[in-house]
């Protein structure tokens, strides 16, 4: 779906042109038109996530100090509550 508005600035509201400068960033002038298109993009490959496997996994600790794996592992306990007593 693409659509497109032209709007002749002069007969615009005050409240309505006020909004439109806000937008565009500058006053507009009487004489002027705008004209605002509206066009339909593909989603982005970005939003797609990438495939998981185990191997992904297994350099998730990768440059990092003996120190700054037990610090994530202590949250990560505290996360998953695994400090409770078991039957």
């Amino acid at each position: 779906m693409e659509t497109a508005l032209n709007i002749d600035v002069a007969a615009l509201d005050a409240p309505h042109r006020r909004a439109l400068e806000e937008i565009v960033g500058q006053e507009l002038a009487t004489h002027q038109r705008l004209i605002i298109s509206v066009i339909e993009i593909g989603p982005t490959p970005a939003t797609a996530q990438p495939a998981q496997s185990l191997d992904d996994w297994t350099t998730v600790y990768d440059g990092l100090a003996e120190e700054e794996i037990e610090a994530i592992d202590e949250i990560a306990k505290t996360r998953a509550d695994l400090s409770r007593p078991l039957p």
